[in-house]
């Protein structure tokens, strides 16, 4: 469950991350996934010491707000099946879970791809990353197209996002259609190898074979 666990301590436990300055860098601790979300919705003061508090700073979305609570719920909900006490707090209702299911084999594969999800959104919310569709099928899957949240069928399931200020560090995949998700520079090359090396079938009047 190493992955698992990974996932579950981003959201939950703080960090410590690197912050470049005119003198070289430095080290700062940034507070957990869940709490740097809750803590821009609720405030716009933020406090000092982490990089964090920048973010603090900021004022979400209406949809940020939405998502929040729709996380709350759902870890509410993981915390009762899974008999674990719920206490209407995001981060130790998600350690609970989590402890409560390191004694379960309940597959984790759903799981995974909700709580990687959920990572995806908050850091999207807290620094909006550039984004652009990967026009070739997934190379995980072989998809080319997904349905949407309102149910309707769309081209290009591949999506591709990045911090602006470092592109190739930073650069991330993420299939809509089966929850694929690479990062990083060489997740960029083998997505560009693929698309490059990706040999379509045709008949005898060059019409693409599905």
């Amino acid at each position: 469950m190493t992955e698992l666990n990974d996932v579950v301590d981003d959201l939950t436990l703080p960090s410590n991350v690197k912050i470049e300055t005119d003198d070289g860098h430095t080290w700062a601790t940034e507070d957990a996934l869940l709490v740097q979300l809750e803590e821009a919705i609720h405030s716009t003061t933020g406090r000092s010491g982490g990089r964090s508090a920048s973010h603090t700073r900021m004022i979400l979305d209406a949809d940020a707000l939405m998502q929040f609570h729709r996380i709350t719920s759902t870890i509410g909900d993981w915390c009762r099946m899974a008999g674990a006490t719920v206490e209407r707090n995001p981060v130790k209702d998600l350690r609970a879970w989590h402890a409560a299911m390191l004694s379960s084999n309940d597959d984790t594969d759903f799981y995974l791809r909700e709580l990687h999800s959920w990572s995806t959104l908050i850091r999207s919310k807290l620094a909006p990353r550039s984004t652009l569709e990967w026009l070739k099928p997934c190379p995980e899957c072989d998809a080319d197209e997904f349905t949407n949240k309102e149910g309707e069928t769309v081209k290009h399931p591949v999506v591709i996002d990045y911090d602006p200020e470092a592109p190739f560090a930073s650069v991330r995949w993420t299939c809509r259609a089966c929850g694929e998700m690479r990062a990083g520079e060489f997740a960029q090359r083998a997505l560009a190898y693929d698309g490059e090396t990706r040999q379509e079938d045709v008949n005898d009047n060059g019409v693409v074979l599905p």
